[in-house]
């Protein structure tokens, strides 16, 4: 008999911090040979002291475990890895932020050689309750929460237990048979990630249709460097219907390309590869004025200025 693949699915709204568990599960050393596929390729920042090879599409890691990005054929990039030399014991399927799982989770569940193992979400403390309740992204996630076996619930520590406490509590009454665990800073047990064989929530049901999210996304290729600074001060004149910001910029200060991580007014700057693409991608539901007029304010050398506020009220408003 032939021993099938077991498959985790990662899933949760934009920037629920799923780089950050994928981040933590590819460095750790947890003797498991893992394949962890993603979307993303470039936002997942690995060290390169634990790069043994890289192609286009595939990066080799010293523990054994390996990063592939899907491309547009999952079931091809899930047959690419049962039929590697020495297969993965386990595999991680990153899920869009956007994504409806359950729909995933029906697709790989029966995929030839496979079989579904997990389905987890992440949850950001911070904003999930807010975010379920969006009259635009509601429904979504919702329905992500709604076919979790396990919640991973991130960003505890910005929220304190008290706040953590009344999340989890609105969790279970959501999703009463799921597991839910916090994963501060993206740590998340190997138990749970790989051979947790709950797979109950994810395959239970009808499939459900796509909810519309009614998001939307503006991409930019910034002409010139920008400033980490000037950059903050933008992002905290963002509207409220910004709910992800991402990509990769070069730094004016040091020159070198610089990966910007932003979910609502939280963001961070991180050193990227030398070779990276300059890109920004802005995703939210406000209107294409307001979409525009917020990449705008991003890009554009006014968004250096002290008062970014006003500079966003004008742009919106020409």
């Amino acid at each position: 008999m032939t021993t099938r693949i077991p498959i985790t699915i990662l899933s949760g709204y934009l920037g629920a911090g799923k780089t950050t568990i994928i981040n933590r599960l590819l460095s750790g050393d947890h003797g498991r040979r893992v394949a962890v596929l993603v979307n993303d390729f470039g936002a997942v920042n690995i060290d390169a002291s634990l790069i043994e090879t890289e192609d286009d599409n595939t990066i080799s890691l010293t523990n054994g475990c390996v990063c592939c990005s899907i491309g547009d054929d999952l079931g091809a990039a899930l047959d690419a890895q049962a039929a590697r030399h020495i297969p993965p014991e386990n595999i991680l399927l990153e899920a869009s932020g956007v994504a409806e799982p359950k729909r995933i989770a029906t697709h790989v569940g029966f995929w030839p050689g496979f079989e579904l193992d997990a389905l987890i979400v992440a949850a950001d403390a911070e904003t999930v309750r807010n975010r379920a309740n969006d009259k635009f992204v509601g429904q979504l996630v919702r329905s992500q929460i709604r076919h979790a076996d396990i919640i991973a619930l991130t960003k505890t520590d910005l929220v304190g237990p008290e706040a953590a406490r009344g999340v989890k509590a609105w969790l279970r009454n959501q999703v009463p048979n799921a597991r839910i665990f916090e994963a501060p800073n993206g740590t998340l047990p190997v138990a749970l990630a790989f051979g947790a064989d709950r797979a109950s929530n994810a395959l239970s049901g009808p499939v459900e249709p796509a909810p519309h999210s009614h998001l939307r996304t503006v991409m930019c290729v910034p002409g010139t460097g920008l400033s980490r600074a000037g950059l903050a001060r933008a992002i905290e004149a963002l509207p409220s219907s910004v709910h992800r910001v991402k990509g990769f910029f070069r730094d004016l200060e040091t020159g070198r390309m610089t990966l910007l991580q932003c979910v609502g007014r939280r963001h961070e700057f991180l050193e990227a590869p030398t070779d990276t693409e300059t890109v920004l991608v802005l995703i939210g539901v406000g209107s294409d004025t307001e979409m525009n007029g917020a990449m705008d304010l991003l890009t554009a050398s006014d968004a250096l200025e002290a008062d970014p506020k006003s500079t966003f009220a004008a742009r919106i408003s020409d």
